[in-house]
């Protein structure tokens, strides 16, 4: 796993420290015995223990890091006593340190969220604050894990940090104590949509799980998200527990030992399940116990993954202690889905891939109605979303100039510039006088096509019936707008327009000369052109929202 862990939870945390979390079982029953020393001990365990037969170059390695080294499994690792604590405290989002989720930036650690009630926010510090230094050392230039041990540290002991606020330094100490993040926090999203933040499959997360489940259904959710996000996993016994959320006493995965030998797992009646509408978000992140709960999903078709193809790590891991109070984490068991579907270095695929745009966006609006949807998909918050879902981000059958008609299906096209300057003006003339105080930002719309990024413009009535639209800002090269006429424009009588119109403009390629100011293009509202019949897509249609027609018809 990579830096991108510092994306959407950094977050998985800096401030912790970033990790590939993977599953494993605790065992009572496996610790061997040492011959002579650790050494020996680790090579009888990877001889009678291990998934696969270990080879004799492995078993007559020299030393432990050697002997891993040789044995070639990025899973299989040995820890000291204090490694240990830190692993199984980054699973169940515990520590012991100041409390900030971190990025770090060529100059130090940025501070990107500061848990409530911790010791960094009892001293003052603040989301975007940046720390340039930690007892006097410089954290500059610093890896994460650098970083995060001069940050961590006993309980009680204080670390001296000088920190950037804005343009002002400033000296602060902070005393170092236990925190521990609840790996499972929900909120309502759009007023009906209940949101679940799934970071880590610790020892509480399916009490948590519930617990946020509860709280949400009391404010009237009527369709869930589960994230999986940047979720590197955890306990394999949480994952079997969250699957019987959504699959009920079924089999939640399969997992073959060393003999070969297949066994299906079969997770036990919670007495309750999620039977709304759910969608759960995967990216190339998600990995181990998230991989499990993806895999069981979709194989009992109880939820929709959207996202991206996950980490592809089908390996569980059993901890066996050792006489020195060391740990080795080592694999023994394959796991596939429920299907008998592999899942190692090939990952679980989502149902709806998407990869450009936001998948929490996409999700949103996969699980509104198609009012909602088109009212969202025509802001820039979800805009770029849309488009990836409706498939134009990927090569869409249409071409360009068409693909207004995913979000103003019900407006005509009116006109088709093409080499349009960047500091172009625009006439539009209408059929009718014009109301000039209903004609605005908001009923005419000078939009970029990819992004729904708005350029703002002033308005100059030309006559009782025309108006010229100026923007305030030259345009981009190369790009297609959409400069987009509501229908809440009105005549001076009070009528309202019969439909919108909208004009696709090309602008020129941003080594063309630029054309004089002075060059206006003109058109007319009541102008038309026509758009073949099999083209023309309207709410409903199955390729307008085919995602949302799909997951709707899912319980």
């Amino acid at each position: 796993m990579t830096a991108r862990l510092l994306t959407k939870r950094a977050l998985n945390y800096g401030l912790l420290n970033i990790i590939v979390v993977l599953i494993f079982m605790l065992s009572s029953a496996t610790t061997v015995k040492a011959s002579n020393d650790v050494l020996n001990e680790i090579h009888s365990l990877l001889q009678t223990q291990y998934v696969e037969p270990v080879s004799s170059e492995v078993l007559n390695a020299p030393s432990i890091e050697e002997t891993l080294k040789r044995l070639g499994d990025p899973h299989t690792m040995y820890f000291t006593p204090e490694q240990y604590q830190e692993f199984v405290g980054s699973i169940d989002m515990s520590f012991t340190g100041i409390g900030i989720h971190i990025e770090m930036l060529p100059e130090g650690v940025k501070v990107l969220s500061v848990i409530s009630g911790s010791p960094a926010e009892e001293v003052g510090l603040k989301t975007g604050d940046v720390i340039i230094s930690a007892d006097g050392q410089s954290l500059a230039g610093l890896t994460s894990e650098e970083a995060v041990s001069m940050l961590r540290g006993l309980e009680g002991s204080t670390v001296q940090l000088r920190v950037m606020q804005g343009t002002e330094t400033r000296d602060l100490r902070a005393t170092r104590r236990a925190i521990a993040e609840h790996t499972v926090t929900g909120e309502v999203l759009g007023g009906h949509i209940g949101y679940l933040d799934v970071n880590s499959f610790g020892n509480e997360t399916p009490e948590e799980f519930e617990a946020e489940v509860n709280l949400l259904k009391d404010k009237n959710v009527d369709s869930w998200i589960v994230d999986l996000r940047d979720n590197g996993g955890g306990y394999l016994s949480s994952a079997l527990d969250m699957a019987g959320y959504f699959i009920g006493p079924d089999v939640a995965v399969r997992i073959k030992d060393r003999t070969g030998t297949l066994y299906p797992y079969k997770v036990e009646d919670p007495d309750w399940r999620m039977n709304q509408r759910i969608i759960v978000l995967i990216n190339e992140n998600s990995a181990s116990a998230s991989e499990i709960l993806a895999a069981a999903v979709k194989d009992h078709e109880k939820a929709i993954l959207v996202g991206t193809t996950t980490y592809g790590k089908g390996t569980v891991q059993s901890m066996f202690p050792l006489e020195n109070g060391g740990v080795l984490k080592m694999t023994v068991d394959h796991f596939y889905s429920p299907l008998g579907n592999e899942i190692d270095k090939v990952g679980v695929r989502p149902n709806v891939v998407i990869k450009h745009t936001d998948s929490l966006k996409a999700a949103e609006l996969m699980l509104s109605n198609p009012a909602q949807t088109l009212a969202l998909a025509r802001t820039d918050a979800y805009w770029e979303a849309w488009g990836e879902l409706s498939g134009l981000n990927a090569g869409s059958s249409q071409e360009p100039p068409l693909n207004y008609i995913h979000y103003y299906s019900s407006y005509r096209q009116v006109a088709e510039l093409s080499e349009v300057p960047l500091n172009k003006k625009f006439t539009v003339d209408f059929s009718e006088e014009v109301d000039w105080q209903s004609v605005n930002n908001s009923s005419v719309e000078l939009i970029n096509s990819a992004t729904g990024e708005r350029t703002l413009s002033s308005f100059k009535p030309l006559g009782p019936s025309s108006v010229q639209v100026i923007p305030e800002d030259p345009l981009s090269p190369d790009t297609i707008y959409w400069l987009v006429i509501h229908p809440t424009i009105l005549g001076v009588s009070g009528q309202a327009m019969q439909e919108g119109g909208l004009a696709v403009a090309q602008t020129i390629q941003g080594d063309e000369e630029a054309v004089s100011t002075s060059k206006i293009q003109s058109f007319s509202v009541k102008d038309h052109i026509r758009i073949p019949e099999g083209n023309r897509i309207r709410p409903g249609d199955a390729g307008y929202g085919l995602a949302i027609k799909d997951l709707g018809e899912r319980r």
